[in-house]
């Protein structure tokens, strides 16, 4: 914990006016609720500091260093490991015939900046967009694993970092088709029980973790 504060106040004195996280925005970019992340700050489980009016801020490169901390933490063991995921071939087959309801969804929960930046694109682009992430996950719960997907996660989400994208922005979409997934597996009991749903919806939030690594990466160095 006394490390955790020395490397915040040399971050501080190293990034003074550095774009530091608001805690809205770190909460998305390790996909809690801000209060959730409030609770692990205070217990000085994630690296911090606070401005003079008492906000909590969040620099985006020891926010990486934490992140990347984590699997090595994992009892699960390397990181080769952690891509693992359970063969589900019948929800992959689900989440491919509900593609386009995913899709009109996740039109409609994705919000604030992140919705500004993605109905620029014209609706055909944002469908094929949602449906290539979504081909992405059915992918993974076909083979296994999920390090395709990873990867694919951690460029997409650097080179949104690189761009100047807000976490905001960078995140937004994929929790909102973390929600949305959720939403049209929950939706058919027949077809997917309740832990192959939460199964698919944590592998998805994997992907989520790996687009804000890769994003907070890129901030931290964009070398």
């Amino acid at each position: 914990m006394a490390s955790e504060r020395t490397g915040a106040r040399a971050a501080r004195a190293r990034r003074a006016e550095g774009p530091w996280l608001s805690v809205s925005a770190a909460a998305r970019i390790l996909g809690v609720s801000a209060s959730t992340l409030r609770l692990w700050a205070s217990e000085g489980r994630v690296p911090h500091v606070r401005t003079e009016g008492g906000h909590r801020r969040f620099d985006p490169e020891l926010l990486r260093q934490w992140l990347a901390q984590q699997p090595a933490r994992s009892s699960r063991g390397s990181r080769a490991a952690m891509a693992d995921v359970s063969i589900d071939e019948p929800t992959a087959d689900v989440l491919r015939e509900h593609a386009d309801e995913i899709c009109d969804e996740v039109d409609e929960l994705i919000e604030g900046p992140a919705e500004v930046a993605f109905k620029r694109l014209p609706p055909p682009e944002r469908r094929g967009v949602i449906r290539s992430w979504i081909d992405a996950l059915a992918d993974a719960l076909e083979t296994g694993s999920l390090e395709e997907a990873l990867e694919r996660s951690e460029a997409y989400g650097r080179s949104h970092g690189l761009a100047g994208s807000s976490a905001e922005v960078t995140l937004g979409g994929s929790l909102a088709l973390e929600r949305a997934v959720e939403h049209a597996l929950a939706d058919r009991p027949a077809q997917v029980d309740p832990e192959a749903c939460d199964n698919t919806v944590a592998a998805m939030g994997r992907l989520t973790t790996r687009v804000a690594l890769g994003w907070a990466g890129a901030v931290a160095d964009p070398t």
